[in-house]
């Protein structure tokens, strides 16, 4: 299904798929990557952490017990993920809610406690995302495994992630500038006809990607 490009403004091209997904601002956008990138530090074991329950250095909702129950990067994407989700939900302000129609997707790749990749997918059947330096796309849904800042194959098709690697959960709303982006007019949008290889789907590895934003890497493995 061909992807679109939204054309509304280029006040995200600088956005990595984290900041996006958790936020959508432009005007946040470092801070909301600072977070993120010092909570996957924390969960990688960068330090020490206490057994208390303060909040954790550098967040502002997870405590120190929270990381202490959170996944690691010995443990199988299965079982990461879920966990992993859930804790992005708590720091930045997610409900789960099944049933709304509303998810926060991830890739997960062995020996990684924050997602590869984020996106989400809407009740219309769309599934939105971007990476540094591109867009936000837009394209209709297949099972939450073709992000339009993945690029498509040679042949015209969607990428598609691999099954055993995506993971998601259902929340009861995006947040406010993420909403605001996917609930602008079709006329801000247009088909896109960019580099096919767009994406990191064919990257495996820990540290395979690099949507990231100013100096600190979206997977968030050990950056100062």
């Amino acid at each position: 299904m061909p992807r679109e490009k939204f054309i509304g403004n280029d006040s995200h091209h600088d956005m990595a798929c984290h900041v996006f997904a958790l936020s959508g601002d432009p005007e946040t956008a470092v801070a909301i990557n600072t977070r993120y990138a010092r909570l996957g530090d924390l969960l990688y074991g960068v330090e020490d952490i206490p057994v208390d329950d303060e909040i954790a250095g550098g967040l502002t909702v997870l405590t120190n017990n929270d990381l202490w129950k959170g996944p690691a990067p010995d443990q199988p994407p299965a079982q990461v993920a879920p966990l992993s989700l859930l804790l992005l939900c708590r720091e930045f302000g997610f409900t789960p809610q099944e049933g709304s129609g509303i998810r926060l997707w991830g890739r997960f790749l062995p020996g990684q406690v924050l997602p590869q990749h984020m996106y989400v997918t809407t009740p219309d059947g769309r599934i939105w995302d971007t990476m540094p330096g591109k867009p936000i796309y837009r394209r209709v849904s297949k099972d939450g495994r073709n992000p339009g800042a993945e690029g498509d194959a040679p042949d015209g098709q969607d990428i598609m992630l691999a099954p055993d690697e995506v993971f998601s959960v259902a929340v009861a709303a995006l947040a406010p500038k993420t909403r605001e982006v996917i609930e602008t007019p079709n006329d801000q949008w247009e088909k896109d006809g960019e580099d096919p290889d767009a994406g990191q789907a064919g990257q495996n590895g820990p540290e395979a990607g690099g949507d990231f934003i100013g100096d600190e890497d979206e997977n968030a493995l050990g950056d100062s």
